[in-house]
């Protein structure tokens, strides 16, 4: 009996002990949603398929990530995106074509559905870059457009956006990111529509 209570008075005791320090709280973040208004001017599309793009290793987490000056990523210790920045781009692209209204069946690959036309491409960048002591939110996507059955290239272009930072934090790259994307989308919907047409 000794024994029994014993050992059930140590494990008390090793349970409220713990030598793993405390989870840091962690920030789940998304690109704030995209402005992009319905708009019945200019050409349009019949359906589109959005692929998820092809990233570098360090793009592919859902870390927020900024390029430092010697050319190394680091990554902001307490703040996640919500998912992998591959993902979290395509949805983002494909709510932005949504909104804008000038694509009559959008789909993604995730969905398994068949398109005529796919837009996929290379995500070069979605993170902040020092720069002569400032951080910069930077965008950049490689685009193709591509016939979904023949899997040809019909047109391909590198869009490039930048926001400047007014401060540190990680709200405020977030922020400046979704700033970038919402001009970024713009450019990249018009030339998918002219390309397609």
């Amino acid at each position: 009996m000794i024994r029994v209570l014993l050992f059930l008075s140590l494990s008390t005791l090793l349970g409220a002990c713990s030598v793993l320090p405390e989870p840091t709280p962690v920030a789940l973040y998304r690109l704030p949603p995209s402005g992009q208004a319905a708009t019945g001017a200019g050409p349009r599309l019949t359906e589109l398929r959005l692929a998820r793009p092809v990233v570098t290793d360090a793009l592919g987490s859902n870390r927020l990530l900024v390029l430092a000056a010697d050319h190394s990523y680091q990554a902001y210790p307490r703040a996640r995106w919500a998912a992998p920045v591959p993902l979290l781009w395509r949805d983002w692209l494909l709510d932005a074509f949504w909104r804008d209204g000038r694509v009559s069946r959008l789909s993604s690959d995730g969905d398994n559905l068949q398109a005529g036309l796919e837009l996929g491409g290379v995500l070069r960048a979605l993170n902040v870059e020092v720069r002569g002591g400032s951080l910069v939110a930077v965008i950049r996507y490689d685009a193709r457009l591509v016939d979904a059955g023949s899997r040809q290239i019909l047109a391909s272009r590198r869009f490039e956006a930048e926001e400047p930072m007014a401060g540190t934090a990680e709200e405020e790259a977030v922020a400046a990111l979704g700033r970038a994307a919402e001009r970024l989308s713009r450019a990249l919907l018009d030339w998918t529509l002219a390309e397609a047409g």
